[in-house]
């Protein structure tokens, strides 16, 4: 028999199971495998029937990918979701059944075999975890484990017993003793895609998948939780802030130093800071010259090296380890890779607590990312002694000024003297001033200062005005004011698409000149059902908080008994996926991915800026504007998070290796998408494309990737996607110190001008043809289902579910 893959079946179901068992014969498909690989044969069969009962299906196929790996256009890849693991508030309970030692050597072996790379990340803990927490199932003889189009909950490890695969009825395979199946329940909701029966009385071990995510994630925030502890203690990392930390637990890596053997020898150059996370050592021969002091032993938990961060002067001891042991390292090159100079991190946090102590920016309604703005904005500058730096009823330039060193001494108008040194501020009260305007106080140098300078001008290109300045709901009631689109001046025209919780449609304002939104509506019973109440909520926020051309705009919410509703702009080119992906090619020239990537890369650092997560970059999510530019839509996945979060959420060919590990993630995630979208528009298809969803995970986790021969990219191009495909996130371009500006200065974005892109002054690839403001013949038809929409009857909420949504909106 030729060698095939399963991703070139499409056949019968009698055809499918005679051709696996010799695959599986002829070792060509695992058994593991089997399960995953087999949706794909009923998915293609599916897929020709509805060819022959449509000749034009092939430009509206559902399915995200056909026989060659090319994507097809219509409707692209499904996102996925696992439930939502929270670490920090009520605690799970994790199970432990007794095993005899042969059980725990038995499923050891299993779990770390090359066919389970699900875990070959685990640490020895997070294994023993695992192994504790797995339940023994012991079933009989024909007895179904596993049922086909049933939603995944159990991942199984056979200790005795055969069990026997199918299809749709048929036979495809069997596995015995040391095989394990149902991998994908322990990412996320997945149906199964065969049925599992015991061939003989069987001995199984498993394990769910709530269980497994909630094991790693809490294993993994409590390692953060006790690394950040030991952090805060050192005198040079205590004044920064947790999302920084984060960002240092990150970059650790793991050393293992044998007994007697030196963890750094005194006179050697100070390049490394370390934690001892296991075993004992001994600080020794301390000092130079005749000063001496007593050795010093320390245990685990403690930290030594620190200084190597900041001055990188040379060891002034010994430091052995007393016992095997493993210590967390970072070197200061890592540390300022991601961070920055460690002195000018110092500097700045303080400058911050000092900016946050003045009430009129403490007190106001000014959000993190504006902070820090200002904080980039401040210019240094200094005054020589005996110099005035403002003189009263003199034209002065309205500035705040905080003191890094040196002092000053202020002469008020009513004759009172202040003099502030390292730490103090001055020049609030003239914030309130116009330029020229005469100045209330003289302020003289009495010695050589420097102060850090924030500019009344700068500040009103953050904030839009110095009004917000102490007022603490300003900003909330400027956004409330916006909401003058009334519901009952909206027409719905017809369905633009459909989603899994309702419909989007065309809507039109009858009371402003006819213009056009897009009216998303959500069936709120379904997202209670779902468990997706809190995340449209959050989806909501988001896009309140959110402005940039390049990003979806909202102008209102709404609800009714039934209904969550926000208005949106209306982005009428299509999707991007379209775009990249035609009937007769794949992939767009280098010049054409620059622009749309740079549209993209906008967008994600002003979510990044105010730590929102995207979570769900790809084609399908970017649509084309009027006049060719990208849109990023759909923030069903956005989450703000300032540290990590742990639930898997995405599309496939997409996740970052973090997701997927569950090991923690944040917005770096969007990074590792993004170098995604970048191969997939110079290349035509995902880097790690695969039909088969492990084996797809597999090959992520990995990271190994290549150009096919008849798509070959540039050198720049190949460098930025190797940087951004980073598997160690704290290595990964836009996750460092410089966020997405470092992405923005790569060389392969050089020729675009920033400016006027978001200006849309540069010229679009392509502009869609666009008849009319209603024109929306980019968008499937929908007509059908839009007289479901008026006959349906909506079933009733609760008083109790109607509050879960009481901030959402206006009520209508």
């Amino acid at each position: 028999m030729p060698e095939k893959s399963i991703d070139d079946l499409v056949m019968t179901p009698q055809e499918a199971a005679k051709v696996l068992k010799e695959l599986v014969s002829m070792g060509k498909v695992r058994v593991p495998d089997i399960e995953v690989a087999l949706a794909s044969v009923r998915r293609r069969r599916m897929e020709k029937k509805d060819a022959k009962k449509d000749p034009t299906s092939s430009s509206s196929s559902k399915s995200s990918e056909d026989d060659g790996g090319r994507v097809k256009r219509g409707k692209g890849r499904q996102k996925v979701r696992a439930q939502a693991v929270n670490v920090h508030g009520k605690s799970l309970h994790i199970p432990a059944y007794d095993k005899s030692d042969e059980a725990v050597k038995f499923l050891t072996n299993a779990l770390t075999s090359d066919s389970n790379f699900l875990f070959s990340s685990l640490s020895p803990d997070e294994l023993s975890l695992l192994i504790n927490a797995m339940a023994p199932h012991d079933v009989p003889s024909d007895t179904i484990i596993i049922k086909q189009g049933d939603i995944g909950d159990y991942f199984y490890v056979m200790e005795e017993g055969r069990v026997d695969f199918q299809v749709d009825g048929n036979s495809v395979g069997n596995c015995g003793r040391g095989a394990s199946f149902g991998e994908l329940a322990l990412l996320y909701d997945s149906p199964r895609a065969a049925t599992c029966v015991a061939d003989t009385d069987c001995k199984l071990w498993k394990v769910d998948q709530h269980t497994f995510r909630y094991m790693l994630a809490k294993q993994q925030a409590n390692q953060n939780k006790q690394i950040n502890a030991i952090l805060v203690k050192v005198p040079f990392l205590s004044e920064l802030e947790d999302t920084m930390l984060s960002k240092i637990i990150d970059a650790l890596t793991t050393i293992h130093f044998q007994k007697g053997e030196f963890i750094f020898k005194k006179g050697d150059i100070g390049d490394m800071f370390y934690i001892l996370e296991k075993g004992t050592a001994k600080v020794h021969d301390i000092g130079f010259g005749d000063t001496k002091f007593d050795d010093i032993n320390i245990e685990s938990g403690a930290y030594f090296g620190e200084r190597a961060l900041l001055t990188g002067e040379p060891r002034a001891a010994n430091v052995s380890a007393t016992s095997d042991c493993v210590c967390l390292a970072l070197s200061r090159d890592s540390f300022e890779a991601t961070l920055g100079p460690l002195q000018a991190l110092i500097d700045r946090a303080m400058t911050k607590r000092t900016l946050l102590s003045i009430p009129s920016f403490g007190e106001s309604y000014i959000e993190p990312h504006e902070i820090d703005r200002f904080l980039d904005l401040m210019e240094e500058t200094s005054f020589k002694k005996g110099e005035i730096i403002m003189e009263e009823g003199k034209p002065c330039k309205p500035a705040l000024h905080i003191l890094q060193k040196g002092r000053v001494t202020i002469v008020s108008n009513k004759g009172e003297i202040n003099n502030l040194q390292n730490g103090g501020h001055f020049g609030e009260a003239t914030l309130q001033l116009k330029t020229g305007d005469p100045g209330q106080a003289t302020i003289t140098a009495i010695e050589d200062t420097t102060c850090r300078l924030l500019t009344k001008k700068s500040i009103e290109g953050v904030i839009g005005s110095v009004i917000r300045l102490g007022q603490a709901r300003a900003l909330i009631n400027q956004r409330e004011q916006k909401i003058s689109v009334k519901y009952k001046s909206l027409k719905k025209i017809r369905i633009l698409g459909i989603g899994t919780f309702g419909k989007v449609w065309l809507a039109v304002d009858k009371t402003n000149n006819g213009k056009v939104y897009a009216l998303k509506m959500m069936d709120k019973k379904q997202c209670i059902e779902y468990k997706q109440h809190e995340g449209v909520i959050r989806e909501k926020n988001i896009l309140a908080n959110i402005d940039h051309p390049f990003l979806l705009k909202m102008y209102a919410s709404y609800q009714d008994d039934a209904h969550l509703m926000m208005l949106l702009d209306l982005i009428q080119g299509g999707e991007l996926f379209s775009v990249l992906h035609t009937d007769t090619r794949d992939g767009v020239s280098n010049a054409d991915a620059v622009f749309y990537a740079a549209c993209v890369l906008e967008g994600l650092g002003h979510l990044h800026e105010r730590n929102i997560a995207y979570r769900d970059l790809k084609p399908e999510n970017a649509l084309i504007d009027s006049k060719g530019y990208c849109i990023v839509v759909d923030y069903g996945f956005a989450k703000v998070v300032t540290s990590k979060t742990f639930t898997l959420c995405g599309t496939p060919e997409y996740l970052a290796p973090e997701i997927i590990l569950s090991k923690g993630h944040n917005k770096g995630v969007d990074y590792w998408a993004f170098g995604i979208l970048i191969y997939e528009m110079l290349v035509g298809q995902s880097p790690f494309y695969c039909n088969d969803q492990m084996r797809l995970f597999k090959k992520i986790v990995q990271g190994k990737f290549a150009y096919p021969a008849s798509r070959p990219v540039s050198k720049a191009a190949d460098d930025l996607i190797q940087r951004l495909l980073q598997r160690h996130q704290s290595k990964r371009l836009g996750n460092l110190k410089g966020g997405h500006v470092d992405v923005q200065k790569h060389p392969w974005f050089s020729d675009v001008d920033v400016k006027k892109l978001l200006k849309r002054e540069l010229r679009a690839p392509w502009k869609p043809q666009i008849k009319d403001a209603l024109d929306a013949s980019n968008f499937d038809d929908y007509s059908s289902m839009e007289k479901e929409e008026s006959s349906g009857r909506k079933p009733k909420l609760s008083s109790k579910e109607q509050a879960v949504f009481k901030e959402f909106g206006e009520y209508v």
